[in-house]
């Protein structure tokens, strides 16, 4: 009987769709993503449901929608049922060997508690929140090496770092390349590939902290990037103009005001330089496992959480507010060991990828979930879509985001003390509800780049209508408060909480 498929899932965070070469960025230095894109399918409709670490990272291991996880917000616990279920669970239920190494970001639970068998480079919990770098492992190695990280900080900063991105949003690290976090993590996964069992498929995950913020990057490739090819976004210079209010006085706006033109090029190409780091550990996950005779017979997946505005409409990072293609808009490369080898336009959630990994390894999932499988699409170009659209959404309670570690079940949300914003993604629109705030509508064929909000124009009424029911049907189930609140505002113009328009 032959050997089962392995599975590879290299995951960045906050790594935008558009910051690789086989995604058309001439300024990007990624060979070995464009290299695996030539011989794997690529989804550039692949998009996150919701802008933030803690819940898109849930959706992505329960394949469940952020209002069904119980995740709505950094650090909001996943609902107690699901704290020992997902993916992971079902494969070690079908006897795969399963790793999980990097930044983890699921809040309430832990990687033994849903399925997988080992992990390592597991970043501590500070006072109810999973820190991401700050891996308690790596900070006693690199002390053991003679640095020395501020002991109040969770970046794994030092004085010289600290005093740097005081001065500005990007830096050069004063860590070497081989002291740097992504290249120990990349040692520790590797270590552990090979205390793998013998004869055993294995699911195993390597998720790293690059390229989200702090832009603060090893040398070279802090100047790896060409900022000659560095092109900025075409709404840099309309900024948050004609954005609603929530947009315009958020911090995403307000942090980054005063950022010249140089700056935007120096900040967005540290963040391709992490990006060019992450790509350059995918290359050496690859070459050991060719070495190991285990690449061919591999299903590799590569994606982000989601996505950072970096610029687009002067905004940068992501989070609630933000319901951008920027942000929502993330890289998905399939690769299968028979060569399927296609582009595929369709549009994918990072809801999906669990379902479609548990169908091509042949896994068994009995759990509820709302992904739908596209291992039909894999090689396939021509294939039938899953999804005639894609939805994200976000809440927050009583205009928190959840960084003490309090639960919030979405079937508790109420208005006007509680905020929803959700958004839908068709071929040709994107529509974002805000409850507090004006609604959102864009046409992508004549304005790809979402600057001219046509929500509250008579002409646009009938489609944000249409859209505006696409939304309230989705989230029905669990907000029916909410469904009908987005179907009585559908014509764009509305009342926010304060009673203006």
């Amino acid at each position: 009987m032959a050997r089962r498929l392995n599975v590879l899932v290299v995951m960045a965070d906050e790594q935008s769709w558009n910051t690789m070469g086989c995604t058309g960025n001439p300024a990007a230095r990624t060979p070995y993503l464009d290299e695996l894109a030539e011989e794997s399918t690529v989804f550039d409709g692949c998009y996150t449901p919701f802008p933030l670490c803690c819940p898109a990272r849930t959706s992505l291991w329960t394949g469940l929608m952020p209002r069904h996880h119980g995740v709505l917000g950094n650090w909001r616990p996943i609902e107690p049922q699901l704290r020992e279920a997902g993916v992971a669970r079902a494969f070690a239920d079908a006897g795969y060997y399963t790793h999980y190494n990097g930044k983890w970001h699921v809040p309430g639970t832990t990687p033994a508690r849903m399925g997988w068998t080992s992990s390592s480079a597991i970043p501590a919990v500070l006072n109810g929140q999973d820190r991401g770098r700050y891996i308690e492992e790596y900070r006693s190695w690199a002390a053991g090496k003679g640095y020395t990280f501020d002991p109040h900080h969770i970046e794994n900063l030092t004085s010289q770092d600290i005093a740097a991105l005081a001065e500005r949003p990007y830096a050069t690290s004063s860590l070497p390349l081989d002291a740097y976090l992504e290249t120990w993590q990349c040692d520790r996964f590797l270590e552990n590939l090979d205390q793998r069992p013998a004869d055993t498929p294995w699911l195993a995950v390597c998720s790293f902290n690059a390229p989200h913020f702090p832009m603060l990057v090893p040398s070279p490739y802090d100047k790896l990037i060409d900022r000659e090819q560095v092109r900025l976004p075409e709404s840099l210079a309309t900024g948050t103009a004609g954005k609603p209010r929530e947009v315009r006085e958020s911090h995403f706006a307000r942090d980054f005001e005063k950022l010249s033109e140089q700056d935007w090029i120096e900040v967005t190409s540290h963040y391709l330089g992490l990006c060019a780091l992450v790509d350059a550990q995918l290359g050496r996950i690859r070459r050991y496992l060719e070495d190991a005779g285990e690449w061919d017979r591999t299903v590799v997946v590569f994606t982000s959480d989601h996505g950072d505005m970096m610029g687009a409409h002067r905004l940068m990072e992501k989070g609630h507010w933000l319901h951008y293609e920027e942000d929502l808009r993330v890289p998905l490369i399939v690769r299968h060991p028979d060569g399927r080898q296609s582009r595929n336009a369709n549009f994918v959630s990072l809801c999906d990828i669990g379902p479609t990994l548990c169908e091509v390894a042949g896994v068994p999932w009995h759990e509820p979930y709302d992904g739908r499988s596209f291992a039909a699409m894999l090689g396939d170009a021509a294939a039938a879509p899953i999804r005639e659209y894609v939805t994200a959404e976000t809440m927050l309670h009583d205009g928190r985001p959840g960084g003490d570690g309090s639960p919030f079940h979405a079937r508790d949300w109420q208005w006007p003390r509680d905020s929803l914003n959700v958004s839908v993604r068709t071929s040709g629109h994107r529509y974002v509800f805000r409850s507090h705030d004006e609604a959102e509508l864009y046409d992508l064929v004549d304005d790809p780049h979402e600057q001219r909000n046509i929500a509250a124009t008579p002409e646009a009424a009938p489609t944000a209508t249409r859209l505006a029911g696409l939304l309230a049907d989705e989230v029905a189930d669990v907000l029916p408060d909410a469904a009908t609140l987005i179907r009585s505002r559908s014509g764009g113009l509305h009342s926010t909480a304060k009673g203006t328009s």
